[in-house]
């Protein structure tokens, strides 16, 4: 795999561990696997992977050569995340602004977790109206939640300010967030 915060640049994982690692001694793609397309389709909140691999003839003696097709799946943005246990975690955004005026993430919250939003100047100061006290937490798994608060339920424009998001989360993995 590669990756690219702006489209322009790319790196692989430091480790270059493998996406999908190949099957057990005995399984269809125990040796050799490769992408069968060129990169991963959009499938309701789901990532799906098309690869092909095989078994080493050296394996096998009986086949020369024996390709087949396979089906690897992965939450929408499920490719990393942040993540939080028992003791609550906090991540801040660097300044942005925004067009939009919801406030979604892609979260996966176990029992007893939440995640909480917060808008804070380009400082690092609360904005009324959208503080963690105010914030009405998300305790459920989803892949397209709208953060809300409680007077609040959509965000104001910051126009050409820029501001910042803190995202609180507990017993919970954040995968991505956006403003439409």
């Amino acid at each position: 795999l590669t990756h690219s915060r702006d489209g322009r640049h790319w790196s692989r994982p430091r480790q270059r561990q493998p996406f999908i690692p190949v099957g057990a001694a005995e399984s269809w793609d125990a040796d050799y696997l490769g992408p069968a397309r060129p990169g991963p389709v959009l499938v309701g909140d789901e990532l799906w992977f098309y690869y092909y691999g095989h078994r080493s003839t050296e394996r096998n003696k009986s086949v020369k050569w024996s390709f087949n097709s396979g089906l690897a799946k992965l939450r929408r943005d499920g490719f990393a995340s942040l993540n939080a246990g028992e003791k609550p975690g906090q991540v801040i955004t660097r300044p942005m602004t925004f067009k939009g005026r919801s406030l979604f993430i892609n979260a996966d919250v176990a029992e007893g977790g939440w995640v909480e939003a917060a808008v804070l100047t380009s400082d690092s100061k609360s904005v009324s109206g959208y503080t963690l006290e105010e914030a009405i937490p998300l305790t459920k798994d989803t892949t397209k939640g709208a953060m809300s608060w409680k007077a609040r339920k959509q965000l104001d424009s910051p126009g050409d300010e820029h501001v910042r998001l803190l995202f609180q989360l507990k017993n919970a993995k954040l995968y991505s967030f956006w403003i439409e």
